[in-house]
């Protein structure tokens, strides 16, 4: 017995069986295994044919017939794909009765003829059945030779159901299903199935080819992931579900007249642009270790699907698409490549709803349709196994994915009406597939040296803590905002001392502020301030970018999850961990007592030295230089910004600008005065008003006042600029980026003169940073596309930190690979088909190195980079020094007309 579990793969006493496999189990342990040669020797079987239900006897080596119940076709179904995909039912002594009349042949033989989206095909004259039915007689044959050499006494367990009360919810719902299968089988129509969800593990080959050739027909292919509890990505409750059970996909054929889509308005029926016969299949993915040729087998097929779908020429529509690439990338593992995505355009809703309102950055499916869909549209609920049968579930999810499709097509119409159709199809659809990609590939962190930073930092948390007590003469909690308030100002009364006339304070209660700014203004009356920014700074180092990595860390690397729509400027973002905020700059602290090494020692920590790359490998970091400065350049103008970037840029653009600003010469200019500059320059970037600018320069409010307005008048094309950003966002409500990105701003028109003004600030900032943001993005596809299509290249992007690409390379790339991705990045000044030529040239600095921490320029890590290297695709033509660079507008199959 066990040998036989071992061939079927899988525990027979746990799984449940239909009548005809329960009598065929009771046969085999009422009595020992017989011999392979004697089966199908045995007595004549019959088999009767009634009302199209077909019924077995099975002939027991004993002599003595079992009558079998109705044969539950579900659970015949399972064994036969699952398990018994090689068995023929004359492999177990059972076969069509010879006495039968030439009819009943002929209808037995109707009713037999499974359709090809249930079980496989019951050929007789070439099937795999029969093709493999030696094969297992083989197999069975050694194993039943072994146990009678070993003696080993086989005992089985009979399972039987006395009634139906004791069935469990599974077994029902598989029961469900077999009616529901045994109504199609009985029905004789050859297209009802298709109304029924299909596994395509069960397809023999003929339904396979069929299947391929109606993926690449299709019009569109909606799809969503399966979670093993029966949910999908359309839940209402958007939380993390840990495994991915399988994918569920409906095929939408051209409608009548062959059109992709209905002519009817946005937000017609659900139903409409769907035939009858649009087959949905279902895709199982969830690994077992159970089967191994047969499985491989199903997995081989699956992946086969996976890929055409990843390559058909029509839109993939999913829910959160990012999360289906990764999966399927995670499916294919060694076998398939991240090159394999690089083509792939999906569509996804959550996407186009957050071009069009940016504030609404994570809606739920059911959100969107109540917001963009007519009333008469509602979301099924999305039962789960649980509280439902399998036929409710699936029927739940194929009504489900209608709504899906007809919700994406409305959006569609949405995004074309506010032009952002260009857009949505240039930056946003190309990058989802990049982001799934980086998220499929994690970065090596040096645990151990990890670990023994998160002691050092500990054990200076306390002695700063112990420190912090002594100056204050008491215990406090040194985290407590309230009690540190009640220490420096009700105690110390360190306001008193202070030089500036007032201090920030809090919000709506107007307490006095503990704030960074507020601490570094009263650091020098006592030593108490000057602590506590050191604490801070050291639990946040520890906390954030040590404690936290640890916990985000498996198998010793990290990988982020890639927020798409996380922020209202167009930037992504990043979670689990936040890489994006790790800091650049190392923090010096002094090291702790009971550590080795001399007293008073400066400990130097960099958080990202401890991220390295894999052996044979070096990372890359590619970071446009000054992009915002370069952008606000381009928008306002200004002569003196345009010719700081024009000319040859030999000096620092930063000490240049302020030899500008303060007309000094440039060997004059100290670090301080640079430094001043470029907060400056980013205040008036980011919209920050003067008061912040005077908490970043530790200087008074007035002081930095006067240090924006003389920095507006040198500058006066950029005042020019702000103002008509401003004007358009009043006259609009919105305002919008150099490649067409909005953000709609209502606060613009509000009677509160704070919020108004805020929104102003907001307005300003937004054209700037959205700007940045969207030649970013443009970088990131522009180079991932020409790796993907490069024979020799396999560099991979792990991380974008705002205006920087970093890639881990090969060893022997880093020169190719480095030229590449600064010719790219450079080229971006014009991009004919968003109709952008920029005034001012983007330069890209790079580096390299072996631990992200510690890179250096690439001309002194690796040597002058080659020149330009040749591609094999002519999409990269645009990479040529010198030609104007095409946005590769989308395919004709991706065209917006589709929508309408």
């Amino acid at each position: 017995m066990e040998n036989y579990e071992a061939l079927v793969g899988f525990d027979l006493c746990n799984t449940p069986l239909s009548t005809v496999a329960q009598k065929i189990m009771s046969a085999m342990h009422s009595g020992d295994l017989v011999d392979s040669k004697t089966w199908g020797k045995s007595t004549e079987t019959t088999e009767v044919i009634n009302k199209s239900s077909v019924k077995y006897s099975v002939q027991l080596e004993d002599g003595k017939n079992r009558s079998p119940e109705k044969k539950n076709l579900k659970s015949l179904r399972s064994q036969t794909s699952r398990g018994s995909a090689k068995l023929s039912p004359q492999s177990f002594g059972v076969r069509l009765t010879d006495q039968l009349s030439t009819d009943q042949k002929q209808k037995s033989i109707s009713s037999l003829a499974l359709s090809s989206c249930l079980i496989p095909r019951y050929n007789q004259e070439a099937s795999v059945l029969q093709k493999k039915e030696h094969e297992r007689k083989h197999f069975l044959m050694e194993n039943i030779n072994n146990e009678n050499k070993g003696s080993i006494n086989l005992k089985r367990k009979h399972i039987t159901y006395n009634n139906s009360s004791e069935k469990t919810s599974k077994q029902m719902a598989l029961e469900e299903d077999t009616d529901e299968a045994e109504a199609y089988l009985n029905s004789g129509n050859s297209g009802a199935l298709k109304k029924h969800f299909c596994d395509i593990r069960h397809l023999d080959d003929w339904a396979k080819s069929q299947l391929i050739e109606m993926l690449k027909q299709a019009a569109a292919l909606v799809v969503t992931l399966m979670y093993t509890d029966g949910s999908t990505q359309l839940r209402a409750d958007q939380t993390p579900i840990s495994s991915v059970r399988g994918i569920v996909m409906l095929l939408k054929r051209q409608a009548e007249g062959g059109h992709g889509c209905p002519d009817a308005p946005a937000c017609g029926p659900v139903l409409e642009g769907f035939v009858s016969n649009d087959p949905c299949i279902y895709i199982q993915i969830e690994h077992s270790a159970i089967w191994d040729r047969e499985q491989e087998a199903h997995r081989q097929f699956a992946r086969n699907v996976l890929f055409q779908t990843l390559k058909c020429k029509c839109p993939v529509i999913c829910f959160n698409a990012k999360d289906f690439v990764r999966i399927v990338l995670q499916f294919f593992g060694n076998d398939g490549s991240w090159k394999h995505v690089a083509d792939f355009v999906g569509l996804d809703p959550r996407i186009a709803a957050w071009l069009i309102d940016p504030s609404d950055a994570v809606p739920s499916f059911e959100d969107l349709v109540e917001k963009y869909c007519e009333k008469s549209i509602t979301v099924k609920v999305n039962s789960t196994y649980e509280n439902s049968s399998r036929n409710i579930v699936n029927q739940n999810v194929r009504d489900n994915l209608k709504i899906l499709y007809r919700l994406t097509m409305d959006l569609c119409c949405k995004l074309k009406e506010y032009g952002l159709w260009q857009l949505f199809c240039t930056l946003e659809v190309p990058l989802i597939p990049i982001l799934a990609v980086m998220e499929s590939h994690a970065i090596q962190v040096n645990k151990e040296e990890m670990e023994k930073i998160s002691a050092l930092l500990g054990a200076r948390l306390k002695e700063l803590e112990q420190e912090a007590h002594f100056v204050a003469g008491e215990r406090f909690l040194i985290m407590s905002s309230n009690q540190l308030r009640e220490i420096l100002f009700g105690k110390l009364k360190l306001h008193l001392l202070s030089r500036r006339n007032s201090l920030p304070r809090t919000g709506l209660q107007k307490y006095p502020s503990t704030s960074e700014a507020v601490l570094n203004a009263l650091r020098d009356l006592h030593p108490l301030p000057k602590i506590i920014l050191e604490y801070r700074q050291v639990h946040k180092i520890k906390s954030t970018f040590v404690d936290g990595l640890l916990a985000c860390m498996k198998k010793g690397s990290i990988s982020s999850t890639w927020n798409q729509t996380g922020t209202v400027t167009g930037r992504l973002s990043a979670k689990h961990p936040n890489i994006q905020g790790i800091s650049k700059h190392p923090i010096q602290i002094t090291k702790p007592k009971n550590f080795k090494g001399k007293e008073d020692e400066i400990l130097t920590i960099s958080p990202r030295a401890m991220f390295v790359s894999s052996k044979g490998h070096t990372f890359l970091a590619a970071d446009f230089s000054q992009i915002e400065l370069r952008i606000l350049a381009h928008l306002s103008g200004d002569p003196e910004l345009l010719k700081l970037f024009q000319e040859s840029e030999r000096d620092d653009v930063f000490s240049t600008l302020t030899s500008q600003w303060k007309d000094v010469p440039m060997e004059h200019v100290t670090h301080a005065d640079r430094e001043q500059t470029k907060r400056v320059v980013y205040a008036v970037v980011y919209g920050a008003g003067k008061e912040r600018l005077a908490a970043c320069l530790g200087v008074p409010v007035q002081e930095a006042a006067q240090f924006l307005e003389s920095f507006l008048q040198k500058y006066k094309k950029i005042k020019d600029f702000a103002r008509a950003a401003i004007a358009q966002c009043h006259r609009t409500g919105y305002v919008v980026s150099i490649m067409g990105r909005r953000r709609p701003l209502p606060r613009i028109h509000a009677h509160d003169q704070q919020l108004r003004a805020q929104a102003e600030r907001q307005a300003v900032n937004f054209v700037v940073q959205g700007s940045a943001a969207d030649l970013c993005k443009l970088a990131m596809i522009r180079v991932f596309t020409a790796v993907a299509t490069s024979r020799t290249l396999t560099a991979r992007l792990v991380a974008q930190i705002h205006d920087e690409l970093l890639f881990e390379v090969e060893d022997p790339q880093i020169p190719e690979c480095a030229a590449l991705v600064r010719r790219t990045m450079e080229s971006l000044e014009q991009v004919q088909a968003l109709e952008l030529q920029l005034q001012v040239p983007l330069k890209v600095s790079l580096s390299a190195g072996h631990s992200w921490g510690h890179l250096l320029p690439l001309q002194e890590a690796w040597g002058p980079p080659l020149g330009p290297c040749r591609t094999e695709s002519p999409s990269n033509s645009l990479a040529t020094p010198g030609s104007p660079v095409s946005s590769h507008p989308p395919p004709p199959h991706f065209s917006p007309s589709f929508c309408l």
